[in-house]
């Protein structure tokens, strides 16, 4: 019976079995059907589209047919030529080649270019026959983009080293990423590729690190399927990048922290498998035997191993293998000199002049708004906003109204924000704009317009102080010309603030030290910068002229009336030597200096603060350096350039172009834009028909890829799932948040000095030993109840359990003495020696020692981190 029964089971399971593998079988099939259901549907859709173009390719049929039959009738008597856009219904190259011209140099967009070469072609008395759609306009930009990938890609592989900078922005809510590069050919000559524009999830350096790595993966990838190359090594990139050029942030350190460390890798990889391939049967087959032990070990041991998946197992044997490659290519590379090491790991950073003078700028800003209260005086008048405004005069002495008295700012910088916002508004509809330009005109014979400090345009917080100070008796007469002009004969908030400024003494201080700043250090600086002839066009030797600069701001420290004195000169008080870039805000500086008695030591202040921003911006060129002991042929390779501005521009065309054209996807904007600065309009010119037919094919697998809505909706579903992790995380906190504060609840507190002496006392292992653990749940009860030796910080209770049991027990006493607890078991401060407590704490605390804080040494900086290491 019981046979019978096992037989019956066995049967069951058979027949699951069955079914499960048919119900598979099913659901493949109902995949496949889907499939086939989608492709009969897009060919539905082609057919539906191609009788929806019969009776227009009709039409031009019957056209084509009248014209001809026209033209062998009667010979055209003016005009004598005819250009055809197409032969056999395919646009020809010399076509392409000229609308990818007029779109991408000229500007000219692809719904127009075809109807503007149709012009010009009248104009030489040529009729054009066939057109150019929208569509294939735009298809054939993108051809142009690719000739500017696959250009770039042939001149990297030729190259004596490469050089990348990039930069980041948002837009419309959106991260973007920049990439440009510099190829320094055998030669010494310097090309520059745009690289294009890309979306990000974020802007951490690994994201950065990660677009870098797939746009240079891409570009091979393109290398590859044209025909060019079939098997270009995209690791052989890496080894040529030999530099880095960016701002200052530390996400762009930090990413050139990691491209340095990817640059390594790839090097010893390469290395390593050109040994291996020098190497024996006997050598190489000794090293498999090898790797395949370590890919064992790796996976936990053959049990393990031999329960992973065919998938799971090749992915951990290669991982063992390229970690094998690059110990056999680090091996060789510890056995060349100093010299050839330092010649393969080329790799510097710079980082961007106009940054470092900018950084700088904002160092002496905040030593000069630190210099009025380091000398208690008054400093510039505050010039707060409405609301701010309103509730300093409402409640002065209430939090809410000393908040907005520590928020609010004045002074020079802030002058000058708030005469942007007022003078050249970035929205053209507000603002005194116009007014300001046409009664400029009026009294000086020519338009002002005054600095867009609006749009945080550089150096224009600087240069409004010089115009300010200029024309400072025109500025205030306009402002009273608009409250005059005003029916309520009132300034709004703003020009009010902007009125009471201009006549503020300390305000005015600030204005003529940040000019005299501008005209001395920041413009001479940016004109050495920017001239060719006063300074070498590479930025990784521009390590004497920042300590020039830095020498010149000592002499000026030391006497500051070579910039502030009655009698200064460009010859001596720029740093450049070159006339004064604004002389008559200097004459209106030199003018004022009798009403200003803190000039000096402000311009000093303002001096020192710079100089250590100086100091800190430009430390890649500081001695012993990367920089200093680079060769000079080392630092051509990696030749960059002194300024990002190439990166910098590259958002602002993005802007401009996406204003002008909204749907403008990002990949006809890169497509343009490089083969405009790319100067693949010669190149693209050079290539064969092959190469042509290639281009057109990967632009039209480009178009019905929909790599853009993939991308979009890629990110998207990459925040979705981001922020998932993150309410996850929030709601894991909040949870383990709740059992700390129900476990806390459950301590007893220990509230007699009698009795914490006494388990202080305790031995290891005894009954009552006070663990770490029980000594900060206690100390939290201390907290929680007002003893205030007893550090929010957990981290600031002590490093040790020796230092936490003395905290603890001097929070028992302070409790005890503070009268929070009265009891016949709690020791009252008139029972208390006063000598035991402290004498007793510190002589069981010494005794103790830290014999037992093995492992309770750890530093916390908060107290949830306190709890996170206890779970």
């Amino acid at each position: 019976m019981v046979r019978g029964q096992d037989r019956a089971i066995r049967q069951h399971e058979k027949a699951d079995a069955r079914h499960a593998e048919q119900i598979s079988v099913l659901k493949d099939q109902i995949h496949g059907l889907k499939d086939q259901k989608a492709g009969y549907q897009k060919q539905i859709h082609a057919l539906k589209a191609r009788v929806k173009r019969i009776p227009v390719r009709i039409g031009t049929a019957i056209r084509w047919a009248l014209r001809r039959a026209e033209s062998s009738a009667s010979p055209p008597t003016g005009v004598s030529e005819t250009y055809r856009h197409k032969e056999g219904g395919i646009i020809t190259d010399t076509t392409r080649d000229c609308l990818t011209d007029l779109m991408a140099l000229d500007h000219i967009p692809a719904s127009r270019v075809a109807s503007a070469f149709k012009r010009v072609a009248a104009c030489l008395g040529v009729t054009v026959e066939d057109d150019v759609d929208r569509r294939s306009a735009r298809r054939i930009q993108k051809e142009g983009g690719l000739a500017a990938k696959l250009q770039f890609v042939e001149a990297a592989k030729k190259a004596e080293g490469i050089t990348l900078s990039g930069d980041g922005t948002s837009h419309k809510n959106e991260q973007y990423e920049t990439r440009n590069a510099t190829v320094i050919t055998k030669e010494g000559d310097r090309l520059h590729f745009f690289l294009g524009i890309k979306m990000a999830v974020n802007h951490t350096s690994e994201a950065q690190l990660d677009g870098l790595v797939e746009v240079v993966e891409e570009l091979y990838q393109l290398l590859n399927d044209s025909g060019m190359a079939t098997d270009a090594d995209v690791r052989e990139f890496w080894n040529l990048v030999t530099g880095f050029h960016s701002d200052h942030a530390e996400d762009q350190k930090k990413l050139f922290r990691l491209l340095k460390a990817l640059k390594e890798k790839m090097e010893r990889e390469v290395r390593g498998e050109r040994v291996l391939k020098s190497m024996g049967y006997t050598e190489v087959f000794n090293l498999a035997f090898k790797c395949g032990q370590q890919a064992v070990e790796k996976a936990g041991g053959p049990a393990k191993w031999d329960a992973m998946s065919h998938a799971d197992q090749s992915r951990i044997y290669a991982e063992s293998r390229a970690q094998l490659v690059r110990d056999i290519g680090q091996a060789d590379f510890d056995a060349l000199s100093q010299e050839e090491k330092d010649d393969v790991d080329l790799f510097l950073w710079a980082g961007c002049a106009m940054h470092k003078d900018m950084n700088a700028f904002k160092g002496a800003a905040a030593g000069m708004e630190a210099f009025w209260e380091q000398n208690e005086l008054a400093g510039p008048v505050k010039q707060p906003n409405r609301d701010n405004d309103a509730t300093i005069s409402l409640n002065p002495e209430s939090a809410a109204a000393k908040r907005a008295r520590e928020q609010t700012k004045g002074g020079a910088v802030k002058l000058a924000s708030n005469c942007g916002i007022c003078f050249r508004h970035k929205d053209r509809k507000r603002g005194q704009q116009d007014t300001l330009r046409f009664h400029f005109d009026t009294q000086y014979g020519f338009i002002l317009c005054f600095p867009d400090t609006n749009n945080t345009r550089f150096q224009s917080h600087m240069e409004a102080c010089a115009v300010l100070i200029t024309y400072r008796d025109f500025f205030i007469e306009f402002l009273d010309y608009v409250r005059n002009n005003k029916q309520s004969r009132k300034l709004n908030h703003l020009e009010a603030n902007i009125y009471k400024a201009l006549h503020c003494n300390f305000t005015l201080h600030e204005v003529c030290a940040v000019t005299m700043y501008y005209v001395a250090v920041s413009v001479p600086y940016m004109r050495r910068i920017r001239s060719s002839k006063h300074s070498p066009s590479n930025a990784l030797d521009l390590g004497p002229l920042h300590t020039e600069l830095i020498a010149f701001i000592d002499k000026l420290i030391d006497d500051p009336s070579l910039i502030i004195g009655a009698n200064v000169s460009h010859l001596t008080g720029s740093l450049d030597g070159l006339p004064w870039s604004h002389p008559a805000a200097v004459l209106a500086v030199q003018q004022q200096l009798s009403s200003l008695p803190h000039l000096r030591g402000l311009m000093v202040a303002m001096l020192r603060a710079g100089r250590e921003a100086w100091v800190r911006f430009s430390s890649e060129y500081e001695e012993g350096g990367d920089i200093a002991r680079a060769t000079a042929l080392q630092r051509l390779r990696a030749w960059m350039e002194k300024t990002n501005d190439l990166c910098e521009s590259d958002f602002g065309i993005f802007r401009q172009a996406s204003r002008k054209n909204p749907n403008l996807s990002i990949v006809v904007h890169n497509s343009r834009e490089m083969y405009a600065r790319n100067g693949t309009s010669t190149y693209i010119r050079q290539c064969s028909p092959a190469m042509r037919r290639f281009l057109r094919r990967m632009a039209r697998q480009q178009d019905k890829s929909g790599a853009n809505i993939r991308e979009r909706r890629e990110i998207v579903k990459t925040r979705k799932a981001a922020a998932n992790k993150r309410a996850e995380k929030a709601d894991n906190l909040a949870k383990k948040k709740q059992q700390r504060k129900e476990k806390q609840a459950r301590v007893v507190p220990i509230l007699t000095i009698t009795e914490s002496v006494h388990f202080a006392g305790l031995a290891l292992r005894t009954e009552g030993y006070m663990t770490l653990e029980k000594i900060n749940q206690q100390l939290q009860w201390l907290y929680e109840h007002g003893a205030t030796c007893v550090p929010k910080a957990v981290g600031k209770r002590g490093k040790g359990r020796s230092e936490r049991l003395e905290l603890w027990l001097k929070g028992v006493r302070e409790y005890v003495e503070s009268g929070a607890i009265r009891g016949p078991e709690v020791d009252s401060p008139e029972n208390i020696d006063e000598n035991e407590p402290e004498d007793g704490t510190a002589a069981i605390v010494e005794a103790l020692g830290d014999d037992e804080d093995e492992g309770d040494d750890e530093l916390y900086d908060s107290e949830e981190e306190w709890y996170e290491g206890d779970s």
